[in-house]
């Protein structure tokens, strides 16, 4: 038996089944929630004990009850007054009270018997039978010899008889546990749970065995899994016990692992409403708050939260709060929620009040009136003996400025600073000073106050101070393993060597934080900054490059507003304080998103050896390109993978090379926006940026008369690239992207054939020509009809306008296996007339004599042209306006085979249709046509079986259009007849392999189509001889 089907028989058991009271019912009594999944403690107690009141309807009903009631309580009396029975009927008598006297059951079927009430909610389980009993005794035996597979069998039938045996699924879970499949084991502790859903204990155990390992699982569906199985036992031990601070903290901190913390919050603030003193619960809210998106709005909130278990203790006298005591720490992550609410004097004087506490001083009190200095502080008493109430020698030294921590008196100076306390602030700054011999163990233990003073000393303009404790926190940096300079550091550090002049370390810095962030925006805001001022054109351009990938990272950063939710590792149990969030240092290994290196990152000498490691990597790759490609194309699978990865390589090497594109081509490989000459592609939500970016490309773009010189550009390039010659690159890009249309990427296809037609290396008529070709060959090869269409316009607008053009964009579209949308859309129909009317136009305007008698070789019109607009005409049901541009073209050639064949169905398909004025008149129009084009077809002698074939099936096909079923017999009859001629001329062998090559057998489906009509008209005979001599394949 599956246990999982019997753990849901379990699961669903709903007291719906039940018989409920009807004065339940009458009262509107709600259910119980019993799924575990929904949060039932979301509701108010109060309201969630109390019966909503019965509106008028429900009154009614509860008289009509009461009424029945008396009514049967009447009728009872009268026959036990008849039948002598002892006892009176008691008045008022309820659903489910015996008649005193009575000794009748609920259940008896004796006069006066009385149903008993059923309570509501799930029934109690069965009393185990002596079968189940002794099974189960049996199972426990196979267990205690360890024959698990023995007892699960035996436990499993168990269940099978009945699901509600609890002992059956607890030894079953042990059994689980003890062959170490922990889900299992889990599930069947929550079926025994829902057994006895009020057993708080059962459904503990059950959460708690849930997350037995989840810290160590990575990120995933198991772990998913996992946390949400204990928050189902959490809600249902919530359901039986609201005030259960245990459970409320447990499935808080399961949906802070989730990454789900606005209701992590809630679950926190309903703890904290029945245990508001315990600090665990406390800690954990100043953590959700802190890693808020917005924490101003959760602050509040926990600020008020500390402060009402501070004021708790210091009335208690005691720093031991519920599960933890108070200590700096928390002082610490108190401070947090001030600064950022911007309560810079509120921030000053708690942070007094309570280290004053801490250290043992909270009698004096008299402090709190001097809130615009910090004397308490100083490391000796000259300005604290001039305080009346200060008494020197009633506590030790070491509880006043020698006892304040480093880190709190850095934010005392940052508080000062911000209310411009400036005699405060640098007090505090002397004590702090990051030069003395002492300076690295004195901040060693709190190296993030360096940089809150470096940030402070920034905004006082005073950089070369703010410098020494961004250096020294390096240095500190250096000598810890567990630390590392994030981007932030080397963001400030830059901005203090800009503000020093010293541009060449600044720059160091900013490439520094970009290298660490590869996310960082205001790091490349400032290298932008810095490259915009330079003479040379090169630096504008990295400044315009580095402005553009900011401004995508802006838009990117914006359209991000709801981002996944944080996870955490695990914080259930008695958790240490929030430390500082430093970011993971970068994985080298990882590939980088941005594809552009600032100029400067390293020197002439680095730059040439790195040139040279590039070259002789692209000679490697081209090695295994020319290797590879034969046994790639013979069908080597990883033969196949290996050269496309090394084509890549190249072709995204050779892509990054500046020198083979234009300016704009190439920031568009680069990714830095769709739209280079304004800033539509990309929303500018920073106008500062968006105004600079501007700038930059009036300056970079080229002048009205400069084309002819970007253009000259490509003559004086070398012929070859990396030591590969510029032809053989060429094919490698045409070959790369046939892989990769092979592969079913034929976006990306299009992608390398655009990539070599913008290059400004092959733009030779031949290279283009082969470049289009390549490039309609992925179009083909993929189906795509608008692709198709877009580079035929090439073929029939730029390199030869003709006859071999237009045919080739009708053998484009024709091979697509799609339907002819695009053949007949408007801008592919548009294309085509504007041909036929510059024609047109160059015919009108040309200087003719009157007399003369032109011919058909002297007008400059295209036949195929014509035919080609025509059709399109035709595809779409125009078929006047198709048979004008049809006898244009018949005007030229009137013994046009195709022609004729076009002009009788233009005419037929126009007679079918209802607007027809003269059907007659369009279908003798029509077939006089089809027969011109049928005996051009059979007459001529040098005509093949094929082409016979074609003619006599279409002119069936035709008579079948228009109803005439036993003219269309007799043609298709013709096509069988030449195929029996075929046959026994060629003494029985197939007729496909008599025909000419590159003409159609159409037997079969002649065939086919006489089989239909012998169906149609009743003779079902014939049908099965056609099909039997016909169509069986043998």
């Amino acid at each position: 038996m599956d246990i999982d089907v019997a753990a849901a028989d379990v699961s669903t058991a709903n007291p719906s089944d039940i018989d409920i009271d009807p004065a339940l019912q009458c009262g509107g009594a709600t259910l119980p929630n019993y799924d575990g999944v929904a949060d039932g403690d979301d509701r108010d107690d109060d309201a969630a004990s109390d019966i909503s009141d019965p509106d008028s309807d429900t009154l009614e009903v509860r008289a009509d009850c009461a009424r029945f009631d008396k009514q049967r309580e009447a009728f009872v009396a009268e026959q036990r007054a008849r039948s002598g029975v002892a006892g009176t009927v008691v008045s008022g008598l309820v659903h489910g009270q015996s008649v005193p006297g009575s000794g009748t059951s609920s259940s008896g079927s004796r006069p006066g018997g009385v149903r008993k009430i059923r309570r509501i909610g799930p029934r109690k389980a069965a009393k185990p039978t002596p079968d189940i009993l002794f099974r189960l005794s049996k199972a426990k035996e196979a267990y205690e010899r360890r024959e698990y597979q023995s007892a699960v069998s035996m436990l499993s039938e168990i269940i099978r008889i009945n699901s509600e045996t609890y002992n059956a699924w607890t030894l079953l879970r042990t059994i689980h546990e003890e062959l170490g499949d922990r889900e299992k084991a889990t599930m069947c502790e929550m079926t025994a749970a829902l057994l006895v859903p009020k057993h708080i204990g059962v459904w503990m155990t059950a959460a708690q065995n849930a997350l037995y390992g989840v810290e160590d699982m990575d990120d995933g569906p198991e772990k998913d899994k996992a946390l949400e199985r204990a928050i189902i036992c959490y809600s249902h031990v919530l359901e039986t016990d609201r005030s259960n601070i245990e459970a409320r903290t447990g499935k808080a901190d399961a949906l802070m692992m989730q990454g789900r913390a606005y209701m992590a919050m809630q679950q926190y603030q309903r703890a904290l409403q029945y245990r508001p003193l315990n600090i665990r619960t406390v800690r954990n809210i100043a953590d959700v708050s802190l890693d808020a998106k917005d924490p101003k709005k959760s602050g509040e909130f926990a600020k008020k939260a500390y402060r009402h278990i501070i004021d708790h203790l210091q009335a208690t006298g005691t720093l031991d709060a519920e599960e933890g005591r108070f200590e700096w720490s928390d002082l610490r992550i108190y401070l947090e929620f001030f600064a950022i609410l911007e309560q810079w004097q509120a921030g000053a004087q708690e942070l007094k009040e309570i280290s004053r506490w801490l250290l043992g001083r909270r009698q004096e009190s008299y402090w709190d009136g001097w809130p615009l200095d910090d004397r308490e502080w100083d490391l000796h008493d000259d300005r604290r003996i001039q305080v009346p109430e200060f008494e020197p020698a009633r506590y030790p030294q070491d509880t006043y400025g020698q006892g304040l921590p480093i880190d709190l008196r850095a934010k005392l100076y940052v508080y000062r600073r911000k209310l411009g306390h400036d005699d405060e602030a640098q007090a505090h700054l002397v004590l702090l000073d990051p030069t003395d011999d002492g300076a690295v163990d004195k901040f060693i233990d709190f190296p993030d106050c360096l940089k809150e003073i470096g940030l402070a000393l920034m905004e006082g303009e005073k950089a070369e101070q703010a410098l020494l404790y961004f250096n020294l926190y390096r240095r500190i940096a250096g000598l810890s393993g567990d630390m590392v300079v994030d981007a932030d550091v080397h963001l400030s550090l830059g901005r203090c060597h800009m503000a020093l002049g010293d541009k060449s370390a600044a720059e160091e810095c900013f490439i520094a934080a970009i290298e660490d962030d590869e996310d960082n925006i205001e790091a490349r805001v400032q290298l932008a900054n810095m490259y915009e001022g330079e003479q040379e054109q090169e630096g504008r351009e990295e400044a315009f490059l580095l402005v553009r990938e900011a401004m995508n990272l802006e838009a990117r950063q914006g359209d991000e507003a709801d981002p996944k939710p944080r996870r955490r590792r695990g914080p259930y149990g008695p958790r240490k304080p929030r430390a500082k969030k430093e970011r993971k240092p970068r994985d080298p290994n990882a590939p980088k998103k941005s594809k552009y290196v600032p100029r400067r990152l390293i020197d002439a000498e680095k730059r040439k050896q790195q040139d040279l490691e590039m070259t002789a990597e692209a000679v490697k790759n081209f090695q295994v390109v020319e290797e590879l490609k034969d046994r790639a194309v013979a069908g080597d699978e990883q033969a196949a993978a290996a050269w496309m990865k090394a084509a890549k390589d190249l072709v995204d090497d050779f892509r990054s090379y500046k020198r083979f594109y234009p300016w704009e081509k190439y920031i568009k490989y680069l990714g830095y926006g769709g739209n280079v000459q304004g800033q539509s592609a990309i929303p500018a939500r920073n106008m500062k940026l968006a105004a600079m970016a501007e700038r930059l490309q009036q300056n970079l773009a080229p002048a009205e008369g400069q084309e002819h010189d970007q253009n000259s550009v490509a003559i004086k390039l070398p012929q070859e690239h990396r030591g590969i010659a510029f032809n053989r690159w060429l094919d490698i890009f045409l070959d790369y992207a046939f892989c990769l249309v092979r592969a079913g990427q034929h976006r990306e296809a299009y992608v390398v054939c655009h990539a070599a037609r913008d290059s400004t290396v092959w733009v030779s008529t031949e290279n283009t020509f082969l470049i289009h070709v390549a490039w309609a060959s992925c179009a083909v090869y993929a189906g795509d009809e608008e692709t198709c269409v877009a580079i035929a316009r090439y073929f029939m607008r730029d390199y030869m306008p003709g006859t071999d053009s237009y045919r080739m964009f009708t053998a484009m579209c024709r091979v697509c296996q799609t339907p002819v949308s695009w053949y007949t859309s408007g801008p592919a129909q548009k294309f085509i007339l504007r041909q036929i009317k510059t024609m047109d136009n160059i015919i009108m305007k040309s200087d003719r004599p009157l007399a003369a008698a032109p011919g058909p070789a002297d007008i400059g019109l295209d036949v195929c042209l014509l035919t080609i607009y025509g059709h399109i005409l035709f595809s779409t049901t125009s078929y006047t306006y198709a048979l004008s541009y049809f006898a244009r073209a018949a005007s030229l050639d009137p013994d046009n085979c195709l022609i004729n064949l076009s002009i009788g169905l233009a005419y037929i398909h126009y007679a079918l249709k209802r607007q027809a004025t003269n059907r007659q008149y369009l279908l003798t129009q029509g077939f006089a046509f089809l027969f011109r084009y049928y005996n051009d077809r059979v007459a001529k002698p040098d005509t093949s079986l094929g082409q016979r074939m074609e003619a006599h099936f279409n002119i069936a096909r035709a008579y079948s259009l228009i109803g005439l079923a036993n003219l269309a017999l007799e043609y298709y009859k013709k096509v069988l007849a030449e195929a029996d001629t075929a046959a026994d001329a060629d003494r029985g062998l197939p007729v496909a392999a008599a025909a000419a090559v590159g003409n159609e057998d159409l037997t079969f489906e002649a065939a086919y189509n006489i089989r239909t009509i012998c169906y149609l008209l009743g003779d079902v005979e014939g049908a099965k001889a056609v099909t039997h001599r016909y169509m069986v394949l043998e």
